[in-house]
């Protein structure tokens, strides 16, 4: 076998199209409002109440609910854990972090002397829609495959000058792939019979993957609302999101027992994603009487322009220096930059509120989100090189339905305390689980007509199945389990 070492020439297509899959559109396509601490107290139930500032990215009719102008800013405190299971290996890792949630500014021109029309609002804020500050770690025994199996599938029929740059031919520089010298144009492993120094095969291996990732997505909502007859309330938003995302990951085997040649070899992947977006919103909220409150809400697809910047390198040890070889190897990919266009699902609200007037209120959302919906497309927005990926969300990808309720109760004039829970479905459908996340939430509102603070803590539940690695052979998938407990206080000033 001969080392290649004109990875750099290979095209700029398939280098380009390698980082982006199904699943790294579905991470940029989910939203979980991270709002006032009223509103995430309350399980986000707000697309019936309005008269809080994260309505902007909800249901933006609930902004001529307000009868004065409104000012909030919120501070979050997140401590997030991460427990893996794979092949009976449990590992856990965790990360704090500080954000702002929510900053909102709301004007009402509110005349309660008119008949019919009211009058109207209209609002900006900020609002935190998605967290991706964490860190993971997998680590177990694996006796049926390895990643390189997958890099093998891959390659099966293509000239080493012609391997993926960012996989396979990493290995192939490291000789991790070697050329089958009966089949040509196959490869073999250090875990195939027949291979080089070690001719028996196997696994036994121990494998290791360690991940960090920072950013968000954020969205500042500009909505206009109206208010007729203090019965029906409509609105009007537009979203401006950005999107940043970072990841740094390191996947690892390691012979232990003296089962193949190397004594581990290591996959690197660095990841930076920056992105603007866009949106619309309407929305309607009818009151037939004081103590009811109807809501719906539609939000159209949001349309991303991401620049994505990937590399990835490999490294591996060996027992022992061979004949021709080195005991020890170092690759690294060309630097990619792509640039590429992302369309989410849309999303449906449909609301309902029951108020008692001085004493509390109960409220219900149901929002309804098709994710085999998302599309992916060049810069040019035509999807054809993108073919295998939208393919593969079609069939990955379904709808969910998303369940929210929140509860207040006043106990004073000065004084209330709420609690809520929100429920979201998979939106994978290749899983065992209905629903993926679960989100408790308590908390308590202290202030007058023209101040306000509130505090909730909100744990969220999540667990879901992610591989290591997809293969013909097997994919190897582990369970992940992440426990993340948010502490969010809100300032408020009402005028």
């Amino acid at each position: 076998m001969k080392k290649s070492l004109l990875i750099i020439s290979l095209t700029a297509l398939s280098s380009a199209l390698f980082a982006q899959n199904e699943y790294d559109a579905l991470r940029f396509s989910r939203s979980f409002v991270q709002g006032t601490a009223r509103s995430t107290a309350m399980g986000g139930a707000f697309g019936a109440l309005g008269g809080d500032v994260s309505c902007l990215a909800t249901n933006p009719a609930g902004m001529s609910i307000y009868k004065r102008g409104e000012f909030t800013f919120t501070p979050q405190f997140i401590n997030n854990k991460a427990t893996s299971t794979i092949n009976n290996f449990d590992a856990d890792d965790s990360k704090f972090s500080f954000k702002i949630a929510n900053v909102g500014f709301v004007q009402s021109n509110y005349n309660a002397e008119k008949t019919g029309f009211k009058g109207w609002s209209w609002g900006v804020a900020y609002n935190r829609l998605m967290d991706f500050n964490g860190k993971r770690r997998v680590y177990g025994r694996n006796d049926n495959g390895s990643m390189l199996d997958s890099w093998k599938e891959r390659s099966a029929g293509i000239v080493n000058s012609k391997l993926d740059a960012f996989t396979s031919n990493l290995g192939y520089g490291c000789y991790l792939l070697d050329e089958d010298g009966d089949f040509p144009n196959n490869y073999l492993t250090p875990h195939d019979a027949g291979w080089f120094m070690q001719q028996d095969g196997g696994y036994g291996e121990y494998q290791k993957f360690v991940s960090k990732t920072k950013g968000g997505i954020n969205s500042w909502d500009f909505a206009f609302s109206g208010n007729y007859a203090d019965k029906l309330y409509f609105g009007f938003g537009i979203g401006v999101q950005t999107l940043r995302y970072k990841q740094t990951s390191t996947y690892s085997e390691e012979d232990k027992d003296n089962r193949v040649d190397y004594v581990y070899w290591d996959f690197k992947e660095n990841i930076k994603d920056i992105g603007t977006g866009i949106n619309v919103k309407a929305g309607v909220i009818y009151k037939p009487v004081n103590y009811l409150r109807f809501g719906a809400a539609i939000h159209s697809p949001s349309w991303y322009q991401i620049e994505d910047k990937y590399y990835s390198t490999a490294e591996c040890y060996y027992d022992e220096a061979v004949e021709g070889r080195d005991q020890s190897y170092n690759e690294i990919s060309p630097d990619n930059e792509y640039k590429f266009n992302l369309q989410t699902p849309f999303k449906a609200i449909l609301s309902a509120a029951f108020i008692a007037p001085g004493k509390g209120l109960l409220s219900v959302d149901y929002e309804y989100v098709d994710y085999s919906m998302i599309k992916l497309e060049d810069e040019d927005f035509s999807a054809d090189e993108f073919d295998i990926q939208n393919e593969a969300i079609k069939d990955k990808f379904q709808g969910t339905s998303n369940l929210r309720i929140g509860a207040e109760v006043k106990c004073t004039p000065y004084c209330a305390l709420r609690a809520g829970y929100a429920l979201y479905g998979n939106p994978c459908q290749y899983v065992d689980k209905t629903f993926e996340r679960q989100i408790f939430s308590f908390g308590a509102g202290f202030g007058d007509q023209d101040v306000f603070f509130d505090i909730t803590g909100s744990y969220h539940l999540v667990e879901t199945d992610k591989f290591l690695y997809e293969s013909n052979n097997v994919s190897q998938s582990y369970k992940l389990k992440n426990n993340a407990l948010y502490i969010t206080m809100t300032l408020g000033l009402r005028f």
